[in-house]
C-alpha cells in the first residue's frame, strides 16, 4: 500500500515482531498549465487572447457579438463591463467611447488578467482610462459612482440554471449608477428580463431583438426603495 500511493519501498529484517519500513517519495510531474489561447476577433484588427477557465476560451460568443452591435457610443464618465470576461465589451467600449473611463470587474483573477492583457495589446494607449477590478460584482463599490453599466449576465452557476447571478448584479448596478445612469445588457428571450429590470429600476427599454437574443436598456430616474 506505502509503495502504491508514496513510491519505492523497503522493509528491514523484523525485530522482537517489528519491522521499520524506509520509503521514498515518489512526486508525479505536474501538469503544464493550460496555454493562453488566442484568436482574431473578427471584423477588426484585435487578438484576443483568453487565459484558462476564461469564458468564451476560442471566440466570440453569440450573445456578445449581438450586444457589440447595439453598444452605446458617445459616452462619458465611468463606466463598467460588468462580469467582463477577456474584456471584449468593454475594449470596444473604450474604442466608442473616447472620453470614458472603463472598469472591468470580474469575480475570477484570469478573466481581469486577459482583460488587462487585451488592452495591452491592442489599446495600450487606452490603458490609463481603464480600472481593472476583481470583485464579486459591484460588491463593496459606492453608490452613484457609474455613469453606465454593461453586461453579459450568465444565467447559471455550475450545472444549474439560475437568474440569481443576474439579479444580483442588476441590483448592484442601479445602486451604483447615478441618477440618470444607464445599465444596458444582452440575455437570451426566453429569460424575460425585461419585467425584471422593470421592477427593479421602474423603466426598460428594448434597444435590439433577433430570435435568440434581446438588448435591453434600464434608467436610475431616482432613488426608489
Amino acid at each position: 500500500l506505502c509503495e502504491k500511493v508514496l513510491g519505492p519501498t523497503t522493509t528491514t529484517l523484523a525485530w522482537k515482531k517489528a519491522r521499520l519500513i524506509n520509503c521514498t517519495f515518489n512526486e508525479p510531474p505536474l501538469a503544464d498549465a493550460p496555454q493562453t489561447v488566442s484568436w482574431k476577433l473578427e471584423g477588426t484588427d484585435w487578438t484576443i487572447h483568453n487565459h484558462a477557465n476564461v469564458f468564451s476560451r476560442t471566440g466570440l460568443d453569440i450573445g456578445a457579438r449581438f450586444f457589440m452591435q447595439h453598444l452605446p457610443e458617445n459616452l462619458e464618465g465611468e463606466i463598467v463591463d460588468l462580469g467582463c470576461g477577456n474584456g471584449v465589451i468593454g475594449l470596444t467600449l473604450l474604442d466608442k467611447n473616447p472620453q470614458a473611463k472603463v472598469v472591468f470587474v470580474d469575480e475570477s483573477p484570469m478573466a481581469v488578467a486577459s482583460s488587462r492583457l487585451n488592452v495591452e495589446t491592442n489599446m495600450p494607449e487606452a490603458l490609463d482610462r481603464c480600472e481593472f477590478m476583481i470583485n464579486n460584482a459591484l460588491s463593496g463599490v459606492e453608490p452613484f459612482r457609474f455613469n453606465a453599466v454593461l453586461c453579459n449576465p450568465p444565467f447559471h452557476q455550475q450545472h444549474a440554471l439560475t437568474d440569481n447571478v443576474a439579479w444580483e448584479m442588476f441590483h448592484h448596478a442601479r445602486r451604483c449608477l447615478k441618477i440618470n445612469g444607464e445599465l444596458y445588457i444582452v440575455a437570451n428571450r426566453h429569460l424575460d428580463y425585461f419585467h425584471k429590470l422593470k421592477k427593479i429600476f421602474g423603466n426598460c427599454t428594448t434597444i435590439a431583438t433577433n430570435n435568440k437574443f434581446v438588448v435591453l436598456k434600464a434608467v436610475k430616474l431616482g432613488r426608489r426603495r
